[in-house]
């Protein structure tokens, strides 16, 4: 049988980089040579920051790698890992992205009617700000040998800072806590956000996926709330919450909840409880009556708590607004800030979470926040270094009739090979509608009707809370031998969820927004030592789209500039 790759005639071409925290990536499809003429980066780069201020942008960018600098400073002599080095000239790089200033800095060469496609990449000025370069031969992939595509970059040197909980400032008890869960050494953002979290100062926390931007909060401030206990400042308060956490699912809500009773376990005694639509009202009420720390909640819960009179705010001294840029998609989300901003103590501090900060987010947030501080993490905008990502062309034969149908039948033969050809025991597939989930389900269903090697588990909107969480408890849980499980889903399984041993992530529909693009991906290759495969379904005009993310990917663009983009396309 032929491969899924050879089946759509996808070509593939390699490419090496080693230095700065860049890695190797491997992108199917062969792309068109770009000169600094015809890169459009310059022009489109301009419109996206049009409205931020260029001295702002280089002010939070020189901040963010002036932090990772200290933070990484060889104060500990018994570490001996490798060191990423942020020299200048990668902090010039990303200034000039921001201001719109960079050039092209990469040609390739396209030849779709050879099996060997080489890639380079000049090492003159172009290269600046990328340290040794050098190219690899590209070959066609094969099923046995797709991971030997070059040297990967080593996990701890990328996601870990040099700096212990220690030398942050956590307390021994706190330390202990996070040993007992095996968090030994924090990770770059977490490193970064602990000084203006513990301080009380409202900042934006945006690294990308898997970088634990959920303990880069939580652990400063429940080491606050246990020392402003002990001096008698503040104590907890029945229906009055000292943190409030906000997220967009109930999904995400249970898995803060669940990290907050690990922490709280282990050594950091506290009190939290999630308040979210689908289970009881009353159940909720009547815990709401116990003295509460942190608690968790959905937008919508919330709101009818505050506006019914069962919750204060009057004790609040944080407010987390987890997934910032998915909430801020809610049409009621300003309402929503406006009304803590009315009810909470003016003292109150605000951090905003998020893996994409989309620009006309940003200058919301700190119009609102004009003190608010900008911690980026040095993955923002960034898939993982450990992420390898193939784009898929479904299209189809140019002479035959493309259809809806025939897209979707090409992508669930696309699916079907890489299911049969490469066996995994954990996948997750996105789509755009509950109805292509469906479909979906159910072809994956007729490979094994018995469940003897397969086993499907639908998470949407479709289904009851209850089956959803039961479907994610199980995906999560180490599955039986010889089974490989499939999470088929919406965008709702991207927004926040922390998946451990992903080992494909499928985009069976191309997203809608390229930050959904980072989320979905972002499911995958997690956390320090993480690996993982993306592949990309694309049809007609989203190819050249799917291969442009790709590129800026590779390149360490940012994507600010793709949704007017795909706006065109559209």
């Amino acid at each position: 049988m032929a491969s899924v790759l050879e089946l759509f005639t996808v070509h593939c071409s390699s490419v090496s980089v080693l230095s700065g925290g860049r890695r190797p990536r491997l992108v199917c499809e062969a792309v068109p040579q770009i000169s600094p003429q015809q890169d459009g980066s310059r022009a489109t780069t301009k419109r996206s920051f049009g409205r931020l201020k260029v001295q702002r942008v280089q002010n939070i960018v020189k901040e963010s790698y002036r932090k990772i600098k200290q933070i990484d400073d060889l104060e500990d002599d018994q570490l001996n890992e490798p060191v990423i080095s942020y020299d200048e000239s990668d902090e010039q790089e990303v200034i000039n992205v921001q201001n719109d200033t960079t050039k092209a800095v990469r040609s390739f060469i396209k030849s779709r009617n050879k099996q060997a496609v080489s890639s380079s990449r000049s090492s003159d000025s172009s290269s600046r700000g990328w340290g040794t370069v050098r190219s690899v031969d590209s070959y066609r992939p094969k099923t046995d040998n797709l991971s030997k595509k070059g040297e990967m970059i080593k996990a701890n040197n990328d996601f870990f800072s040099r700096k212990s909980f220690k030398e942050l400032g956590c307390t021994d008890y706190v330390i202990e806590a996070l040993r007992s869960l095996q968090f030994i050494r924090p990770s770059h953002i977490q490193a970064m956000a602990f000084e203006p979290v513990i301080d009380g100062k409202s900042c934006i926390v945006a690294d990308q996926s898997g970088s634990g931007k959920t303990l880069a909060y939580l652990v400063p401030l429940v080491q606050r709330l246990r020392q402003e206990e002990t001096e008698g400042n503040n104590k907890p308060a029945s229906q009055n919450p000292r943190v409030l956490i906000l997220v967009p699912t109930a999904e995400l809500a249970s898995q803060v909840l669940s990290i907050c009773r690990s922490l709280s376990k282990v050594g950091v005694p506290f009190r939290s409880m999630v308040v979210t639509g689908g289970f009881r009202q009353k159940t909720q009420l009547e815990s709401l009556k116990q003295d509460i720390d942190v608690l968790i909640a959905t937008p919508g819960r919330f709101m009818f708590l505050v506006n019914e009179g069962f919750l204060q705010l009057t004790n609040l001294k944080s407010v987390i607004l987890d997934e910032v840029d998915i909430l801020y998609k809610d049409d009621d989300f300003e309402s929503l800030l406006q009304r803590l901003a009315g009810s909470a103590p003016v003292t109150a501090q605000y951090l905003f979470v998020t893996a994409t900060l989309p620009v006309e987010i940003y200058n919301k947030l700190v119009e609102v926040f004009p003190d608010c501080e900008v911690t980026m993490g040095p993955g923002m905008h960034r898939t993982s270094p450990r992420l390898e990502e193939f784009l898929i062309d479904c299209s189809g034969d140019e002479k035959a009739e493309r259809t809806p149908d025939t897209a979707f039948l090409n992508k669930k033969n696309a699916l079907l090979q890489i299911v049969e050809q490469r066996p995994v025991t954990k996948t997750i597939v996105f789509c755009n509608k509950i109805e292509t989930c469906r479909k979906v389900e159910n072809a994956l269903k007729r490979l094994d009707r018995k469940e003897n090697s397969i086993k499907v588990l639908p998470f949407h909107a479709a289904l009851e809370q209850e089956s959803r969480l039961a479907n994610l408890e199980e995906f999560r849980c180490s599955p039986t031998k010889n089974i490989s499980m499939f999470l088929v889903c919406t965008d709702r399984a991207s927004r926040g969820m922390d998946f451990a041993g992903v080992d494909h992530v499928v985009l069976f529909d191309f997203p809608r927004d390229p930050s959904e693009y980072v989320r979905r991906v972002g499911r995958t290759a997690r956390g320090a030592g993480g690996k993982g495969k993306a592949f990309v379904f694309a049809v007609g005009k989203q190819v050249p789209l799917a291969r442009r993310i790709i590129e800026r990917n590779l390149k360490g663009h940012p994507l600010h500039d793709v949704p007017s983009a795909y706006e065109a396309m559209r």
